[in-house]
């Protein structure tokens, strides 16, 4: 039904994930006119012309004055998170944030004092430890444990003892969790709430990517377990749906004074009227094409798989169980991944994400964003199999 083939050309509108002079700041290297991006964790797929329409029927309305959300906007969220993971959500508990990002550096400073200690689990998300210290909060690492085949456990002992320290305040959760691409199952999450609680450590559970999950995988928000009431949820339609631009994130608390406590700080904080059309839109209407690109996603990702295990098997990859990454283990070449990247990106023309920025634990791994056409992935790979395959084997 839908066109997840076509190669959309972002040229002339201010994409993060082409622009030259960021990728150099960012990343330090640079791009060509020829270069294919798998970095910013956004998808290359157009969005669903479902939502098209609802922004043009907006337009067409000709006013863009101050927004309230409506009483459909909230009812669409509420429906699909009930739909689709069983969470009972009130109208009352939805808080309207500027995006994810901005939502923890909010709730750090609504929540927590400076000098407080907030957890994190790296490798992990890295603006999660960029919001902490720019806060002048301590970030406090309680880092995933990892096997021979890049399989992720929570440290359990050492996150108990961590939350035990009364100077520590909040915990940062990722379920599904990027970069790894792992679902937190709901026995290790109800074990983080009961910790959590034990130790009265507010948990921010940032579960934006709950709607991309694999084949066969399932997920359990923390809304659905117990101890759920110090937490705040954050959903958002900005990943399920490739609105990233639109900037908008419902957090959901239950607890009414952290819900003051947030509004206290922030102030009110008013919805744009298209990031409020769209995000009905997509909740109300776009259901199978999230199936779709879940489809795809899967496709892109068993490509990868059997491709490195047949032409590069010197990389570890475990297929992720949600999320649109893939985070890839690089540590037999014996080249550094800085290095590693440079060569890939001046040989091959290929913009890849160093795991290095994720955590001291990630520096020997690279994250790829797989939310683009097949036709990409393929073409990213045979680059990538050219030099790591052939040129550098030499």
């Amino acid at each position: 039904m839908y066109d997840f083939d076509a190669v959309i050309n972002r040229n002339n509108t201010g994409a993060v994930k082409t622009d030259a002079n960021l990728i150099k700041k960012v990343l330090d290297l640079n791009y060509y006119e020829d270069s294919i991006t798998m970095w910013v964790a956004d998808m290359d797929f157009a969005c669903a012309p479902q939502i098209v329409d609802a922004l043009h029927k907006r337009v067409d309305k000709l006013i863009f004055g101050y927004t309230m959300p409506t009483d459909e906007y909230y009812q669409s969220i509420i429906n699909w998170y009930e739909r689709k993971h069983n969470m009972k959500i009130k109208k009352e508990w939805l808080v309207y944030s500027l995006g994810t990002v901005s939502a923890i550096r909010n709730c750090l400073r609504a929540f927590t004092n400076e000098g407080d200690g907030v957890i994190i689990q790296p490798p992990v998300y890295y603006p999660f430890r960029r919001e902490v210290l720019e806060t002048n909060r301590k970030v406090i690492y309680n880092e995933l444990v990892t096997d021979m085949d890049n399989n992720y456990k929570i440290d359990f002992d050492g996150f108990e003892e961590k939350c035990a320290d009364p100077n520590t305040k909040m915990f940062i959760y990722c379920n599904p969790h990027n970069p790894v691409g792992k679902i937190w199952s709901k026995a290790e999450t109800t074990q983080i709430l009961e910790i959590c609680n034990q130790h009265d450590v507010i948990v921010f559970s940032d579960e934006i990517h709950c709607d991309l999950i694999r084949c066969g995988e399932s997920f359990t928000s923390a809304l659905n377990l117990p101890n759920n009431d110090n937490i705040i949820v954050a959903t958002a339609a900005n990943k399920t749906f490739n609105l990233a631009g639109l900037h908008s994130t419902n957090l959901v608390i239950k607890s009414p004074k952290l819900r003051r406590l947030l509004n206290e700080y922030t102030g009110l904080i008013n919805i744009s009227p298209l990031t409020m059309e769209a995000t009905i839109a997509a909740y109300n209407q776009c259901e199978s094409w999230v199936v779709e690109v879940n489809a795809v996603i899967d496709k892109n990702i068993e490509f990868i798989d059997n491709f490195i295990k047949k032409k590069l098997p010197k990389i570890k990859f475990v297929k992720p169980q949600g999320t649109y990454l893939v985070w890839l283990n690089f540590s037999q070449y014996g080249i550094d991944i800085t290095q590693l990247l440079e060569i890939i990106s001046e040989e091959s023309h290929v913009i890849l994400e160093n795991g290095a920025l994720f955590g001291e634990c990630g520096k020997n791994f690279i994250r790829v964003n797989v939310a683009c056409p097949y036709s990409v992935v393929v073409a990213v790979m045979n680059r990538l199999y050219l030099l790591l395959g052939i040129k550098l084997q030499k």
